[in-house]
């Protein structure tokens, strides 16, 4: 079998040979997507290069960064203070509670361990603060440095007004073929790149983003296809030797050829089909 070959169909004097596409690019570095993809690079810790880390640290910066650290990040720059300290305030954060000790005058940020390799169990401090300096400063950084990954999604999905945060993953193949990451899309983008109607659009950019994230897949995982379209030139096969009869043959042209398709291989089958107006032979 020819290296690549997926998968041979003739209709008629014509034949479409599908092929994985070796030199796939990934839809985040090539396509203008309606969502921002973020995902770790395999077993390490850090941002995969053709991600869209830039959405998040800016162009001069780089992917040198966890995923934990983009949520920071966005966080950071999409949730008011003063909101995410109302929703530490009124307990919205599972584990988590702000005492105020009077005695001290301070507000204590406080984390539940009730696991079973405690050394100590109940609530252990995590940041202090005046109430001068919480009222005056942004202390955002602080609030989230020791969150998990899903805490952060939850903070910027309940109180980032202008963000929508979607969480998806991927599965390859092998064993360990998996990748899991994190989609976001804000409202101005979405307006530029979907509708400008954005009556509901939290609503409407998920089924988006799941769309986005099959392709990723696809290319992640090496099935993106690509087809070479053959048609039948029949000749005569005439020899010197006169005791040798003519003989009817046939060789395949190439007459069309494409790359970079994210779709199952029927379906792409069926597309060159009705684009090329192909029909079996009567």
């Amino acid at each position: 079998m020819e290296h690549g070959l997926i998968k041979t169909k003739e209709i008629g004097n014509y034949r479409i040979k599908i092929y994985y596409d070796m030199n796939a690019i990934c839809p985040c570095t090539d396509w203008d997507m309606v969502a921002s993809f973020l995902w770790e690079y395999g077993r390490i810790v850090r941002l995969s290069d053709e991600c869209h880390w830039k959405e998040v640290f800016g162009k001069h910066g780089d992917s040198c960064h966890s995923l934990i650290d983009a949520l920071r990040q966005l966080i950071s720059d999409h949730v008011e203070w003063k909101d995410l300290l109302n929703y530490f305030k009124k307990g919205k954060l599972d584990g988590y509670r702000m005492r105020y000790d009077r005695s001290a005058n301070m507000w204590h940020l406080e984390w539940q361990d009730n696991s079973r390799y405690a050394k100590h169990k109940g609530y252990q401090e995590i940041f202090s603060v005046s109430p001068s300096d919480i009222y005056t400063y942004d202390c955002t950084d602080e609030f989230v440095e020791s969150l998990e990954h899903n805490e952060l999604v939850q903070i910027l999905s309940d109180l980032g007004e202008d963000i929508f945060v979607k969480e998806w993953s991927t599965t390859g193949y092998s064993q360990g073929d998996y990748v899991e990451g994190v989609a976001f899309c804000t409202k101005e983008r979405y307006a530029k790149m979907v509708s400008t109607d954005t009556t509901d659009w939290k609503n409407k950019i998920g089924a988006l983003i799941d769309g986005g994230a099959e392709c990723i897949g696809m290319w992640m995982w090496g099935d993106v296809k690509g087809f070479v379209l053959e048609k039948k030139v029949k000749y005569t096969k005439k020899y010197y030797d006169i005791e040798r009869k003519d003989e009817e043959d046939f060789d395949w042209e190439k007459v069309d050829s494409c790359w970079g398709y994210f779709m199952e291989t029927e379906e792409l089958i069926n597309e060159i089909i009705s684009e090329h107006g192909l029909k079996e032979v009567a």
